[in-house]
């Protein structure tokens, strides 16, 4: 009880911290804007109105899709998401502003004295500034719902019964809820089909927090249209645990999808699929408590959504390892950082025997956009034989 305490102890104070930061960075990006507006006249107001409003569903859409499941929470966050994109970019513009201004103040001048028109010049700002926002929404939300299919060839140096090639598709990081709906789920659906898997994994984060609007709008039926004869197979996210894991999880199941939590099973008799509980669970199982029952003679693959413990895997003797996470960044510059935090946030890595890969994502968090990446499936064409 004490341990249960001081957890929500914790995550009161990381919420409280959380809005006051929100706050400050909102305030500091939309005084910004109104100071570029000197020269709109009542169209400042218009602005603040607007940017004030737009930043305010963002919160509200964030916090009432975790508690109420209704189709007016699922439009405020739909519309309030795309702030997200606003916040990052206008704070990067509004300090770059700011740095300009603090040479100039640094060398003793003033922008307004050595700019002629300069109430003029800041409206232009704006205004540049604004349409190239909007390109780059539009640009973000062409790669954040048209997924590319990235294909690798692995080869694996074990001999398996009656079964000289494998061909899995895998998919991590769909956030289906209120953004990614049906619609988009079909579309992915239909380019899984094309590629004639025997296998498909779900690598996490099929659900975004709450899975009650998928629920809501039987989502999962779709899944049972999805070609794979050696089945497929879905292991938890984070956004899994942080909603409802166990309902999320059953519902797959009812829609012909295997949940591995901390499991492995033997597929057809010629191979091991070793499902990982996210890392964020209070406890899971070691690599090493999950493979060393294993018959290693046959092919091992582990799923494990975020990339961590690659080492150990490869120790523990898999052949495959497939993760999601990180969505390189999703929107750029915070790739830089995915790209310092993990040993490989995008793309292949071998180790030994071992082959890794950490897939971008299929869906986003928050707005449907991709600015560091391009949504995708990944293809693994794996030969088997010594």
């Amino acid at each position: 009880m004490k341990y249960i305490s001081l957890l929500k102890k914790c995550m009161s104070l990381f919420i409280l911290i959380f809005l006051l930061i929100f706050a400050a960075v909102n305030a500091y990006i939309i005084s910004r804007g109104w100071q570029l507006l000197e020269a709109a006249g009542s169209f400042r107001r218009v602005y603040l109105v607007a940017a004030v409003l737009w930043a305010t569903l963002f919160l509200a859409g964030m916090i009432l899709k975790r508690q109420f499941d209704s189709a007016a929470a699922d439009a405020l966050w739909r519309i309030g998401s795309w702030w997200l994109v606003v916040l990052l970019y206008a704070f990067l513009a509004a300090v770059g502003f700011d740095f300009l201004r603090g040479i100039c103040w640094a060398l003793g001048k003033k922008l307004p004295d050595i700019i002629p028109h300069y109430p003029q010049l800041k409206l232009v700002l704006f205004a540049v500034f604004s349409l190239a926002l909007a390109a780059l929404m539009g640009v973000g939300y062409y790669n954040g719902t048209r997924a590319k299919v990235k294909t690798l060839e692995l080869s694996v140096r074990k001999d398996v019964p009656d079964m000289q090639e494998l061909n899995i598709v895998a998919v991590s990081d769909m956030h289906l809820g209120a953004v990614y709906t049906g619609r988009d789920v079909r579309r992915w659906i239909t380019q899984i089909n094309a590629l004639q898997p025997d296998v498909v994994f779900l690598l996490g984060d099929t659900f975004d927090d709450n899975p009650a609007p998928v629920i809501r709008k039987n989502t999962g039926a779709l899944f049972g249209q999805i070609h794979a004869p050696l089945g497929v197979y879905a292991i938890t996210g984070n956004h899994e645990l942080m909603g409802r894991p166990a309902e999320a999880m059953n519902y797959l199941s009812q829609h012909g999808v295997q949940s591995l939590m901390d499991t492995a099973i033997l597929v057809a008799r010629r191979f091991y699929v070793v499902g990982r509980l996210d890392r964020s669970a209070w406890e899971r199982k070691s690599i090493d408590a999950l493979t060393t029952p294993l018959n290693k003679e046959l092919p091992v693959i582990v799923l494990d959504h975020q990339p961590y413990e690659w080492d150990a895997i490869a120790r523990a003797g898999a052949d495959i390892s497939l993760s999601g996470h990180t969505h390189h960044g999703q929107l750029w510059p915070m790739n830089q950082l995915t790209k310092s935090m993990y040993e490989q946030d995008w793309g292949y890595l071998q180790k030994g025997a071992t082959h890794f890969y950490t897939t971008c994502g299929l869906g986003a968090w928050g707005p449907p956009i991709r600015i560091a990446s391009r949504a995708e499936i990944v293809q693994l064409r794996v030969r088997f034989g010594k």
